[in-house]
């Protein structure tokens, strides 16, 4: 059977005839995640079928890659002791993401419906801040001691290790629960079996508090290049673990808050076709009045000089220019300085060092704009003379400087009052650059041209 392609019209035949061995027989043999596609666009009736004849570990497995539309209608119906055995079979961690996204009567049905010990555990999962390292780990490890020799341990992964969601790593726990050191599947298999785990372990480790930001965990694995990072809590005790799953899923969530907030939108979750328009429009209205403000602080300035306007018309036709220029360049300076901040190439004490280097490249790319700009205006535009060019390409001079001052300097104000530096991106600088820009050119078309 390994080589037939699963359709969702063979599984629907299948449970039509009520085949269970044939149907238990696909779900040993194929690929779960595969599988689970399917299964979410089967009626109601035949996903219930499947879970009700399928083995109680690959039912949890699967459960845990369908859609929550699916996750909700299934639970929904299932009885008590179903949700019960389907929870026993799901890793704290699945559990806490299917119940993240549930509405609160499932929830409350699904706690109800398990043993008081589950139900503590999830409670304390539930009870962490989202997107801190507590609210993404799992508590299913595997722990040793460290007067065990390597045959007790081996004895112990196979009697708990199946309920552990890796045994790459075993983490190794005095009497009062504390992480004092870990050690590699690897080195227990290939130690003799009278060594003691205390001899083989690892005390030098790195580890995240339930408190940290998810991003925390995210730049340690990244930066020792491990796997899995364990998790303490206030008192040093091992609570959890964060895994390379839970790491790739919480990096998704980072990329697209960072995208949100360089864009302007509150960050919101959910994908973009399940998330209300009351609330996408929620998400984006706040930046939206922040730039008309900021027009409105744009219009009294070009108000207050309108009779410089009016003495030179041709220095309005350069304005969308001037400004679109201005947040250009300070956007491009946001973006490498917070892309630094997030690999962790730079930290608050490199503030001069940005201001030297976004300085020295403003000037350069300030000064060939000036010199394109110029020729530009003096031989393509009709009825402009060399005052208006010099006017014109020194604004744009000078704004670029400012602009990209701005734009690197924003992000590293805020590491220092402790704020996301990607809130500091486009909409942010546009909002500073544009009415500085409008000041600058009005203030230099006076000095040079004398009005």
């Amino acid at each position: 059977m390994d080589n037939i392609e699963i359709t969702q019209e063979m599984l629907s035949e299948l449970i039509a005839k009520k085949s269970v061995r044939k149907i238990r027989a696909i779900f040993d043999e194929h690929n779960i995640v595969d599988l689970a596609d399917i299964v979410s666009k089967l009626a109601l009736d035949e996903a219930m079928f499947i879970f009700r004849v399928l083995k109680k570990g690959i039912s949890g497995e699967l459960f845990a890659y369908l859609d929550s539309e699916v996750q909700e209608s299934l639970i929904s119906s299932f009885a008590g002791d179903e949700i019960s055995s389907m929870v026993d079979n799901l890793y704290s961690d699945d559990i806490l993401e299917i119940l993240e996204e549930m509405p609160a009567e499932i929830v409350k049905k699904v706690l109800s419906s398990i043993s008081s010990e589950r139900r503590e555990e999830i409670n304390k999962l539930l009870s962490y801040e989202s997107n801190s390292a507590g609210s993404i780990m799992t508590t299913d490890f595997m722990e040793l001691a460290e007067s065990d020799s390597v045959e007790v341990a081996m004895k112990k992964i196979k009697l708990k290790g199946r309920l552990a969601e890796t045994i790459n790593y075993c983490f190794i726990l005095n009497a009062h629960g504390v992480l004092t050191g870990i050690v590699s599947l690897r080195e227990i298999i290939f130690a003799p079996t009278d060594t003691i785990i205390g001899d083989l372990m690892t005390t030098d480790f790195v580890y995240v508090c339930t408190k940290d930001d998810q991003e925390e965990a995210i730049k340690q694995i990244q930066k020792y290049d491990i796997a899995l990072i364990p998790v303490v809590d206030d008192s040093n005790r091992l609570v959890g673990v964060i895994t390379a799953d839970d790491i790739i899923d919480a990096i998704e969530v980072e990329a697209t808050e960072d995208i949100h907030k360089m864009a302007g939108v509150a960050p919101i979750e959910g994908s973009y076709m399940k998330t209300g328009i009351v609330e996408m429009s929620k998400s984006r209205l706040t930046w939206l009045l922040v730039l008309m403000i900021t027009y409105t602080i744009s219009s009294l300035i070009i108000d207050k000089n309108s009779d410089l306007l009016v003495t030179v018309p041709s220095l309005l036709a350069f304005m969308p220019m001037l400004m679109d220029t201005a947040g250009n360049a300070g956007s491009q300076a946001s973006a490498m300085v917070i892309r630094g901040i997030t690999v962790n190439d730079l930290e608050v004490k490199d503030f001069f060092k940005v201001i030297l280097k976004e300085m020295s490249v403003a000037l350069i790319c300030g000064f060939i704009l000036f010199a394109l700009n110029t020729l530009r205006i003096v031989f393509l535009v009709d009825g402009v003379g060399w005052d208006i060019a010099i006017t014109v390409s020194l604004s744009v001079f000078v704004v670029v400087v400012v602009a990209k001052m701005v734009g690197g300097i924003l992000p590293l104000i805020a590491l220092v009052v402790k704020q996301d530096p990607a809130a500091m991106a486009s909409p942010l600088i546009t909002t500073c650059v544009d009415s500085l820009s409008l000041i600058v050119y009005f203030g230099l078309a006076r000095i040079i041209l004398r009005i």
